[in-house]
């Protein structure tokens, strides 16, 4: 709600008609209007706000004269008077620039996106993990410092500044070496018009927004590890005279796997608001790369949908994770 207010807020101190961008150079007083009228941008905030607010929501009572009928995929459960309780599926209206329905144009970018974000965060885990674990066997060691100067370095450094740089160097200096291009999306159309999947132009946006989570990921588990070791247990279990292996396995890590989960959880999240501008250095057709050329265009539907849709996943993301805690820690009971 407080999303969806902020935006609509924001656009209307815009200098720019949105709906006269839908038409262009084209466009003619009468469709103006008719655009305006169909999205209410002839009508307060409030009334605006409202309006959406109906359009998105799941259950309502609408008039069965409303024009709106037509747009919304529902079933009707009832009817009193001239008026129908309906549920619905959320309609998020359509682009102004393209005119098509949002709902299928956010279907179709959010798998590349969630490739993008699953990728980096595996990229992290298992570097991240690594190197903390490594970081702590040799520690205060200059492969210790090493680790930790680059951590140091990896998250000082914003994210599409490491995109523009291996842009720049991997995907066009050492080209003829390692053959990942510059730019490109997941899914692409080949010579014949067939859409296909190229995994290539997948790993430098994925090493260019993992960088900072490694570098997070590494230092909470090289915290997390050297605070369980300093327990007495763990000096018990190690007097044992275990494997290395199975006391990593067995003690440490088990144990001190809620923070690291915890980074992990919280940077998922977040890379699916730092791919926006990974996706758009690296030409890269996802949500972030939709979201900014609707910002562009000022293109409401698509700018709230988007948003919107972000905000669903960090809810859902956020969600599993509590549940994936409970799971792993048996300590964390569930109460009413």
């Amino acid at each position: 709600m407080a999303i969806i207010c902020f935006i609509f807020i924001i656009i209307s101190k815009a200098p720019v008609d949105p709906s006269s961008l839908s038409f262009g150079q084209r466009n003619d007083p009468k469709s103006l209007e008719l655009m305006r009228k169909a999205n209410f941008l002839d009508r307060s905030i409030g009334v605006q706000i409202a309006k959406y607010l109906e359009d998105i929501i799941p259950f309502q009572i609408v008039n069965k004269s409303d024009a709106r009928l037509s747009y919304y995929s529902y079933v009707k459960l009832f009817t009193i008077s001239h008026y129908l309780f309906v549920v619905k599926v959320p309609y998020f209206r359509k682009s102004f620039a393209t005119g098509e329905d949002v709902t299928k144009l956010l279907q179709t970018a959010i798998v590349p996106t969630l490739f993008l974000a699953i990728s980096s965060i595996l990229i992290a885990i298992i570097l991240g993990v690594g190197l903390g674990i490594l970081a702590v066997k040799f520690i205060n060691k200059w492969i210790d410092q090493f680790i930790m100067s680059f951590c140091s370095l990896g998250f000082s450094v914003p994210s599409y500044i490491a995109a523009i740089f291996i842009s720049i160097v991997i995907g066009f200096i050492f080209f003829p070496i390692f053959g990942l291009p510059m730019q490109g999306s997941l899914m692409e159309l080949d010579d014949l018009g067939n859409m296909h999947i190229n995994f290539k132009n997948l790993i430098l946006p994925s090493i260019a927004l993992g960088i900072r989570p490694i570098s997070v990921i590494c230092q909470m588990t090289r915290s997390s590890i050297l605070d369980i070791m300093h327990q007495e247990y763990i000096r018990t279990a190690k007097s044992k005279g275990i494997s290395t292996r199975l006391f990593y396995q067995k003690h440490i890590l088990k144990n001190a796997i809620n923070p690291i989960l915890t980074t992990i959880s919280a940077w998922f999240a977040s890379l699916l608001a730092g791919s926006f501008f990974i996706e758009y250095v690296f030409n890269y057709r996802g949500i972030g790369d939709l979201t900014i050329n609707a910002m562009n265009q000022f293109d409401i539907p698509l700018i709230l949908g988007c948003c919107i849709f972000v905000t669903i996943l960090f809810i859902i993301i956020n969600f599993l994770t509590d549940i994936l805690f409970v799971i792993l820690d048996r300590r964390i009971k569930v109460t009413a």
